[in-house]
């Protein structure tokens, strides 16, 4: 396995295992988010974008040539401007095939941009993992050491 910086040679994989991402979230909810019509191409955007933004990293997992996961993150304040300024990272997307999981790509995926966030002078990081989403919960509290500091909710304004 071969952790790097993505390049603009992965910029359309990238957006397909992001499609993959949204197709896996659907599959275990109902209220998971739709991608939008062009939602591919606008993700391919996003992640070219960030090539060139010094905020922003991609980093995927390369077996025998192939991407076969990848995570998005950036640098920035995650407060509003009432509270004091504090830099943060960001996992904006992770993702890794099911073929792959459990084989330490996710954890050496977050290793690649763990170190980043520590180069950038950041001291801890945040994301947002879907409720439904069993594997991802467990990989974040148990082999990511994480921890809920908040919890989002919905309900419909019908009920």
């Amino acid at each position: 396995m071969k952790i790097r910086l993505a390049t603009e040679r992965d910029v359309e994989t990238i957006a397909e295992l992001w499609y993959e991402l949204v197709t896996y979230h659907q599959s275990l909810a109902d209220d998971m988010p739709q991608p939008a019509p062009d939602g591919i191409e606008r993700y391919a955007q996003r992640i070219r974008y960030g090539l060139s933004d010094s905020h922003l990293k991609t980093f995927v997992a390369e077996i025998n040539g192939q991407v076969v996961g990848y995570v998005f993150g950036s640098v920035i304040d995650l407060l509003p401007e009432t509270f004091v300024a504090e830099n943060a990272g960001l996992i904006g997307d992770i993702y890794v095939q099911d073929a792959y999981r459990g084989t330490g790509v996710g954890s050496a995926l977050m290793q690649a941009m763990k170190d980043w966030f520590k180069l950038r002078g950041v001291n801890h990081y945040e994301w947002y993992v879907a409720a439904s989403n069993e594997i991802g919960v467990n990989f974040w509290q148990k082999t990511m050491h994480g921890k809920p500091i908040m919890v989002r909710m919905r309900a419909s304004v019908d009920e």
